[in-house]
């Protein structure tokens, strides 16, 4: 490494570059490199079809000229784009984040460093090119709209924006992984919110969703809770109308809130790193009597809920979750007017909790670290530590999508009965299949997990693209019933289809238990190593 020939940041990339030459090299290397390019490939295309329409909208938006429409048209571009990102990078987790405590011991300053990783964490993130495609693509149909010089400076608000929008998820990452590390604070946090929430839900109920927009977009107080689109909105409006001068002030304060969002979660996670970070996350819980669960698995199952009970990705998702169920549920839109339309977002919410939980059950092996070892020590049927991971996820699983049920329902009353049979059904039903899947994932491809709300569900890429394609099929699976009941008209047949296809799945997780448990005892040695190594 040529340590003279630049900076101290350029060598630490390159040190990253080089660190994932030498991994894609090693064993495993050719499957993580061509999964990498699957997702970036596949990414692109759905990207550009969402920035079609958000180009095509602004189009007419810019020559609409003034007026309400324009403004709540900008205004429901941005705070899509907010949502969708922040929502999926809480519940997600899976950005490759730099761990700042590493780097403080080097000659670099951590502001730098810290920096670097939010950048580099955008960069190779698909997920952030897909909203980054959505934004260039409003951009665009302004730019045919209506070129000029103006755009120079439309360009300059879409970029402080998606800035804001990075630093505003890392600064609740942070604030997130602070409330969560200690127990009381996580209670306390987690009553405030809901009691928050409720209250919200009600109001918003109230409202309706069209009033619910027009509120956020011009009552004071609110528009401060969602300040990056709020504030992208008001100079967009005005560059929009033909008024840059009046959108200068707008985007002053945008780019002035993106520097104190930026430099408040740079402290904290500065403030996090020197006091230890994940390790001192990871500090032992009280001891207790045990929980007295009934069964065989008992034991196992026990120690695995504790190991997701301590996770501080499980909080946060206890947190978001019910949160985002209760907002969408609550917004009367559309086809969400309808009684079909509410039904299928609580069936859509049966399959998104699955989604947000993948990190447990595609990498099921890797939360144990070095305990991995008592696996092949102790007198263990490995098919039980299996059936125990699964069960935990199960549990944990269905307690969020009751959250989430809960929150829809009190935000936006009942659906029709078939659906919310139908949303039960599936997602007891779908998990099997998922777990199945998962299963073989962990054991062909552990990686050790990350105790942290930051890096928490970050995933290799060989598993992320194994994920897609389970959820990918399980839906398939269960999407066929769906089409046979709506050509019939009967609802209920999809409910009872549903049904007998979780039957199956359950069966099939039955039957492949054996052979997995004797691939993972084959493959112990690299599970052991892969598991209780460090963390990429």
């Amino acid at each position: 490494m040529s340590a003279g020939a630049g900076s101290p940041l350029r060598a630490l990339a390159e040190l990253r570059l080089r660190l994932v030459l030498r991994r894609l090299r090693g064993r495993g290397g050719i499957p993580e490199l061509v999964a990498r390019i699957a997702l970036w490939v596949g990414v692109p295309p759905l990207g550009l079809g969402f920035a079609w329409l958000a180009g095509a909208q602004q189009f007419h938006l810019v020559r609409s000229g003034a007026g309400w429409p324009l403004e709540v048209g900008v205004f429901v571009t941005f705070l899509g784009v907010w949502v969708t990102w922040t929502v999926v990078g809480l519940s997600l987790a899976d950005r490759d984040l730099l761990d700042l405590g590493r780097f403080l011991v080097y000659p670099i300053p951590p502001s730098r460093v810290y920096a670097y990783g939010q950048v580099a964490a955008v960069a190779g993130d698909p997920f952030a090119l897909f909203w980054s495609l959505i934004l260039l693509g409003a951009f665009g149909g302004a730019a045919v709209a209506r070129p000029g010089g103006w755009l120079v400076l439309l360009l300059l608000c879409h970029l402080l924006f998606a800035a804001c929008v990075v630093v505003l998820l890392a600064l609740l990452q942070e604030v997130l992984a602070r409330l969560l590390r200690a127990r009381l604070a996580r209670v306390l946090a987690v009553a405030g919110i809901y009691v928050g929430l409720g209250l919200a839900l009600s109001w918003a109920s109230h409202l309706g969703g069209l009033r619910l927009l027009e509120q956020l977009r011009t009552a004071s107080p609110l528009r401060w809770l969602v300040f990056p689109p709020a504030l992208a909105a008001a100079a967009t409006v005005r560059l929009y109308a033909g008024e840059p001068l009046r959108a200068l002030p707008w985007l002053a304060a945008l780019a002035a809130s993106t520097a104190v969002t930026g430099w408040a979660a740079y402290r904290l996670a500065l403030s996090g790193a020197r006091s230890g970070g994940e390790a001192s996350a990871r500090g032992g819980g009280a001891r207790s009597a045990g929980w007295k669960l009934p069964g065989r698995l008992a034991p196992l199952l026990e120690k695995e809920l504790k190991y997701l009970l301590r996770h501080p990705l499980v909080g946060v998702l206890i947190i978001v979750l019910p949160g985002v169920a209760g907002f969408a549920g609550s917004l009367h839109l559309g086809p969400l007017a309808s009684e079909e339309g509410r039904g299928f977002l609580f069936i859509g919410f049966a399959v998104y909790v699955h989604l947000a939980t993948q990190a447990f059950w595609l990498n099921s092996l890797g939360w144990d670290r070095g305990g991995a070892r008592t696996w092949f020590l102790a007198p263990l049927a490995l098919a039980d530590v299996l059936r125990a991971k699964n069960q935990a996820v199960l549990l944990l699983g269905a307690a969020l999508f009751l959250l989430c049920e809960a929150a829809m329902l009190a935000a936006g009353g009942a659906p029709a009965a078939w659906a919310l049979a139908a949303a039960v059904a599936l997602h007891l039903g779908i998990a099997p299949w998922y777990f199945t899947g998962g299963n073989l994932v962990s054991v062909l491809n552990p990686r050790a997990g990350v105790h942290s709300v930051q890096r928490g569900g970050r995933l290799p890429p060989a598993s992320v693209l194994a994920g897609m394609a389970i959820v990918s099929s399980g839906a398939a699976l269960f999407g066929a019933p769906a089409l046979v009941a709506a050509q019939l008209q009967a609802p209920w047949l999809l409910v009872a289809c549903w049904a007998a296809l979780g039957l199956a799945g359950f069966a099939l997780q039955r039957a492949c238990a054996g052979p997995l448990a004797r691939l993972l005892h084959r493959r112990r040695e690299a599970v052991v190593a892969a598991v209780a190594g460090d963390a990429e």
